[in-house]
């Protein structure tokens, strides 16, 4: 093990045949990682066993019920920072890694001791030259969380290593010192946003969070809004306005959150996604409740999930 050494931390929740893939770029890593923790977060299909199987040099923390994206990557940081790590990279199982990645993030993060935490450019797997991130945004007035590049293709985006306002958790290197200093991810936001609340919060202990474009990531399951996502991305949305957005803020973004939502409203009915307009509908009221000072309903993600159909 490396005098600084560096943990990968895998989030997996069933889907093997990403974190198959995933695994596998992170195992072709040069330089590598030294150690690689996969952390399942209740997995019905297997996982676990199988990736013990196929990758015996892989540690598996098997937690038994889903901690959903905070609680689940918490317990890995929590395993990699009794182990040792200097540095923790977190990764969402639909991630797969260009070979050169970590070294670079790794370089970008030493580069200067303010830094706390960095992320690569991710790419949308299909098409794969179409950008899912390149950096996170905060907009000033609304309190608006948005991806630097989304949807635009690397050719017609000007881009560069820089100074961004949030981290993407689905895949970032984070030091030591910022999650020692910091602390972990903010279990109240079940999912989504929760890298944003991180980020926001290791600013405000003065670190620097780097965004580095120098090596292709893909994200394979990116895209595409679910019921799920409708909801939690309001819900969360407006935690992270209570917490960190200024009060005079609060109105616009209410207002901008608003007119997303109809704007989504509009494109579900199109598409006679009824499933998701009136997730739409009931995030923008917990949205609004929230932002009042109200405290919602509690709803969880298996609210969401797609109904298997009686047999």
């Amino acid at each position: 093990m490396s005098a600084d050494p560096t943990w990968a931390v895998v989030l997996a929740l069933n889907q093997h045949r990403y974190t198959r893939e995933c695994l596998t770029s992170i195992l072709a890593l040069d330089p590598p990682a030294d150690r690689v923790l996969l952390v399942d977060n209740g997995s019905t299909d297997g996982t676990p066993e199988r990736v013990s199987a196929e990758f015996p040099s892989v540690e598996v923390l098997a937690l038994g019920e889903n901690r959903y994206f905070a609680g689940g990557v918490n317990a890995g940081m929590k395993r990699a920072l009794e182990g040792g790590a200097e540095s923790v990279l977190i990764l969402n199982n639909d991630v797969v890694l260009d070979r050169g990645a970590l070294g670079t993030l790794r370089a970008a993060l030493t580069a200067d001791p303010s830094r706390g935490a960095v992320s690569p450019k991710l790419f949308f797997y299909e098409p794969p030259d179409r950008i899912w991130f390149a950096g996170g945004i905060v907009s000033r007035g609304f309190a608006l969380l948005r991806h630097r590049g989304i949807h635009r293709t690397a050719g017609a985006f000007e881009d560069g290593a820089r100074t961004i306002d949030y981290v993407s958790g689905a895949a970032a290197l984070l030091s030591r010192r910022a999650l020692t200093t910091v602390g972990l991810l903010d279990p109240d936001f079940v999912i989504y946003v929760e890298d944003a609340d991180w980020s926001a919060r290791a600013r405000e202990a003065g670190f620097a969070l780097w965004y580095e474009p120098a090596h292709h990531v893909s994200v394979t399951s990116g895209g595409g809004l679910t019921p799920l996502k409708a909801y939690f991305r309001l819900r969360s949305g407006a935690l992270y306005l209570t917490r960190h957005a200024e009060s005079w803020e609060r109105p616009l973004a209410w207002g901008a959150y608003g007119l997303w939502t109809v704007a989504l409203l509009v494109r579900s009915a199109f598409r006679s996604d009824f499933a998701s307009g009136r997730a739409l509908l009931l995030g923008f009221l917990d949205f609004t409740r929230i932002l009042l000072g109200l405290k919602p309903p509690e709803r969880r993600p298996e609210a969401f999930a797609p109904r298997t159909p009686a047999r």
